[in-house]
């Protein structure tokens, strides 16, 4: 999930201020007020702009790192945009919208598991997976359950019998890189919405 809030997104100064001049007589002091009003009404609709235009950008960027992993059919990345008092908060989020049933063939029987593809395309699992950011509990054999952490792969057999090597699963991480590139990119979205 990544959040953008009105008070976290900082732009130039220049960029943002407003002069207004007004004399004391009652009309001017009116027309002042409605003036400001307006100011406030455009710069609400720029930063409710700006976060459509990041979460836009973002669910972009997310379905391209998404790409041909296979996953992308079992999942949905959504937005939610609401307003706020110091502009509008966004949230750009991936959801399953089903589970995978994983089975396999052991001494005991058949075994199951429901896998999230969600978590499957952020973090992947087995010893191809990566932990860029250093968070606790994410990588190698942390998978809830987990017991290949310290082996380079680990053997399965299918409902029919025939034995399969893996390593694991390689994370895409898309929302991690999307995170990033929002990042590099969002003074130059702010300009362009804020400019107009």
């Amino acid at each position: 999930m990544i959040i953008f809030s009105g008070t976290d997104l900082c732009l130039e100064r220049e960029n943002m201020a407003k002069t207004i001049s007004f004399g004391l007589s009652v009309s001017e002091v009116r027309n002042a007020i409605k003036e400001i009003k307006a100011y406030q009404n455009d710069l609400n609709r720029k930063c409710e702009e700006l976060c459509r235009r990041l979460t836009d950008e973002g669910i972009q960027i997310a379905h391209g790192y998404i790409g041909s992993s296979g996953f992308g059919k079992y999942i949905h990345l959504g937005s939610e945009i609401t307003p706020e008092q110091a502009g509008c908060r966004a949230v750009l989020y991936m959801e399953d919208s089903s589970k995978i049933k994983s089975k396999w063939q052991t001494k005991e029987g058949v075994k199951s598991a429901e896998v999230s593809p969600s978590l499957m395309l952020e973090f992947g699992s087995g010893q191809r997976a990566e932990n860029p950011a250093s968070i606790p509990g994410v990588g190698t054999g942390t998978f809830p359950g987990g017991t290949h952490g310290n082996e380079p792969g680990w053997y399965y057999m299918d409902l029919e019998g025939n034995w399969h090597y893996s390593t694991g699963i390689s994370p895409k991480m898309p929302m991690y890189h999307t995170a990033e590139e929002l990042q590099r990119r969002v003074q130059e979205i702010a300009k362009e919405v804020f400019a107009s």
